[in-house]
């Protein structure tokens, strides 16, 4: 079940889908409004009977501003997508895991909830609550046999990555040669949502070239040149 706000976005990446399976299906949504997610478990169960996996991928970019530059707007704008989505999809999703016993939640977070990056404090502070948020619930549901872990990427080769180099000149743009592919991303979602993953619960995994490894906040970029 494919869930999103843009609906032709959602048609397109149904179609990749659909090349290798018959059953994908799409609910047009806003992750932050808790009455369309609680369509969406609705519809799943519905459709297919059960929920053994959530990966909870949306996301924006949120204000290149520091915290007195940001708006109290712009603050929840990113919050509510960023990290009450990921509340609002587990809040209703667990009752149903529990309920059959077993279950796999994923988070997409990322190495900026980590370590900080300049001018981004709004969608630091959002993807280091996902961090935190996680490794809560993976204790919380252990009991109940559900896992949950996420990955935090680095800059990866997406639309969304791209608008935040467009404030650079030419010239000083990072190499869009070193981002990371979505396949990368993909392969450990993969990963964490399989059996093979069944004893990693609580875990931050990171993947992004080695950047936070390196050297820290000091090597990610700052989207403001």
């Amino acid at each position: 079940m494919l869930a999103g706000r843009r609906l032709e976005t959602l048609k397109e990446t149904l179609s990749y889908v659909k090349e290798n399976s018959a059953h994908a299906l799409l609910v047009q949504a806003d992750v932050s409004k808790e009455a369309d997610v609680r369509r969406l478990v609705k519809e799943t169960l519905e459709r297919f009977g059960s929920l053994d996996i959530l990966v909870n991928n949306a996301g924006v970019d949120g204000p290149c501003k520091t915290i007195p530059e940001v708006s109290e707007e712009e603050w929840n704008d990113v919050m509510n997508v960023n990290l009450k989505g990921v509340f609002l999809c587990s809040k209703h999703a667990i009752p149903v895991m529990r309920k059959g016993g077993h279950g796999v939640i994923t988070n997409v977070a990322s190495n900026w909830g980590i370590v900080g990056a300049g001018d981004s404090a709004a969608y630091c502070a959002s993807k280091g609550g996902v961090i935190s948020l996680t490794k809560a619930m993976a204790i919380d549901h252990a009991s109940d046999g559900i896992v949950v872990n996420c990955v935090c990427p680095g800059d990866v080769d997406t639309p969304m990555t791209q608008r935040s180099f467009e404030i650079y000149p030419e010239s000083e743009r990072p190499n869009v040669e070193k981002l990371i592919s979505p396949e990368e991303i993909a392969h450990a979602i993969l990963y964490l949502v399989s059996d093979e993953a069944a004893m990693t619960t609580g875990t931050a995994l990171v993947i992004d070239n080695g950047a936070t490894a390196r050297e820290g906040p000091a090597l990610l970029h700052s989207r403001k040149p």
